[in-house]
């Protein structure tokens, strides 16, 4: 595979993934925030191997966001809250 292909893939990726990441947060589905962690790591390599790293500083924030998100959350439901992967939407 090329360096384009390579840079092409890792792009697709990052935007399929943040596309899901968005539709399962807008549906309620806690693995939404799983996805969009590793949307934040795909586009961060493909920031390494382009060399943006003011852009690779933005992708590890939006992690640090996303885990703080899903730990509130997680305080707020209190032991209502369900396994990660668990499919059914949760009442906010």
């Amino acid at each position: 595979m090329t360096e384009s292909q390579v840079i092409d893939v890792l792009q697709v990726l990052g935007w399929i993934l943040t596309v899901m990441g968005q539709i399962q947060v807008a549906r309620k589905r806690r693995a939404g925030f799983a996805t969009w962690i590793v949307a934040n790591i795909v586009l961060i390599g493909l920031c390494v191997r382009m060399g943006l790293w003011w852009s690779i500083g933005m992708y590890a924030t939006n992690i640090v966001v996303c885990a703080w998100s899903f730990r509130s959350w997680g305080r707020e439901q209190g032991s209502a809250m369900r396994s990660l992967f668990v499919n059914k939407p949760f009442a906010w």
